[in-house]
């Protein structure tokens, strides 16, 4: 079988997880994989047994020009290959990527459009996102999507939709050791709370700030916060609040994520509970349960998929009380939080990359191509 996977993204990249552990799991299980994406410049690697093509582009900013320059130069590109040159070509979906099925159709012999998830800023833009995504899905062979929630985004399709959902590098994700505490200063005993994801307004993190203010006036605590993409914001909110007590990392590489969920006693994947998010696949709930720890959740769908409360983690709704209440319950409950560890990896084991490519992304392929 030969696969190719498409997408405007850096390779690898945090904004192609699912792209990059697709294709990586893949050709460890013999399948020969070529991923074309978007690189800082043009040039031929290869990455983990896969041969990467990166066609240079200087942002991957989907709202922006550059999906359609990059459209053009993926035109060119794949006009290159033979008729037929690939069984299955796996699009990661950005806008105007639509135009590959509909002028390359002979380069594939079956062409797979993929969501990783849905529009977030909310209001008319994500009814606009989805409703993109919705018609130029219909120029491609099957749809992929994460999570069944989706499904309905996509209801003109009656054939079926195959689910493929998020998970996590178990090898990479896992409890061990950890020095993050001793290089931010941080006391061994000090209960920390950990947050990581984007800082993007529309993700509300200020709440979650303000709920680990509340928890000091009962208790000693401390938040650590990774990501960007609205620190100086969220700094500026902080120290005007009087909160000494959070930490902002920016950005960390990836594979040091785990070294800083190691660090801390419970992790809170928190999201606002808007229509947006509430279908969100939560990576990062995945991830912190596969490094063994205590999660604080928002009440979402997506966090549901993973989280059974008080079982495995802790489910809250999404305002600053409700997340102080949680925080003090994990916080003075040690039994709780004792049980909530033991149960996280567990409870995510079948949602390691390698088995879900194994079990569920190359059955898919294989259908298809011997439709």
């Amino acid at each position: 079988m030969r696969v190719c996977h498409v997408g405007f993204s850096r390779f690898p990249g945090v904004g192609a997880m699912a792209m990059y552990e697709h294709s990586r799991n893949l050709a460890k299980l013999g399948v020969d994989v070529h991923v074309i994406a978007a690189g800082e410049k043009q040039e031929d690697r290869e990455i983990d047994g896969v041969h990467v093509s990166l066609l240079e582009s200087h942002s991957v900013k989907k709202r922006s020009v550059y999906p359609l320059l990059f459209t053009c130069k993926l035109l060119s590109h794949v006009r290159t290959f033979s008729d037929s040159e690939f069984d299955i070509i796996h699009v990661y979906h950005f806008p105007g990527s639509f135009f590959l099925p509909l002028f390359l159709r002979n380069k594939g012999r079956k062409w797979v459009f993929f969501t990783t998830s849905g529009p977030i800023r909310g209001g008319i833009t994500s009814h606009a996102g989805w409703k993109l995504q919705a018609f130029e899905s219909r120029f491609f062979d099957h749809i992929i999507l994460r999570d069944k929630s989706h499904v309905s985004q996509f209801k003109y399709r009656k054939e079926k939709i195959s689910i493929v959902p998020i998970g996590a590098d178990l090898s990479l994700f896992s409890p061990g050791e950890s020095k993050i505490r001793e290089m931010y200063g941080i006391d061994p005993e000090e209960f920390l709370f950990l947050y990581v994801g984007n800082l993007h307004p529309a993700r509300r993190i200020e709440t979650l700030i303000e709920a680990v203010g509340m928890v000091n006036k009962e208790r000693s605590a401390r938040l650590m916060v990774v990501g960007n993409g609205g620190t100086q914001i969220l700094k500026k909110y902080s120290e005007a609040a009087g909160m000494g007590h959070v930490i902002f990392t920016g950005k960390v590489p990836h594979d040091d994520v785990p070294l800083y969920m190691r660090c801390c006693n419970v992790f809170v994947s928190y999201v606002p509970r808007t229509p947006e998010f509430d279908i969100q696949p939560p990576l990062k709930t995945v991830e912190a349960l596969a490094c063994g720890l205590p999660v604080i959740a928002t009440d979402t769908l997506g966090n549901r998929r993973f989280i059974t409360h008080t079982e495995n983690g802790f489910l809250t709704a999404d305002d600053a009380v409700s997340l102080k209440n949680a925080m003090i319950e994990l916080m003075e409950n040690e039994a709780l939080t004792e049980k909530l560890a033991k149960n996280a990896g567990k409870s995510v084991i079948d949602y390691d990359w390698r088995t879900i490519v194994k079990k569920m992304l190359l059955p898919t392929y294989e259908w298809l191509i011997s439709e």
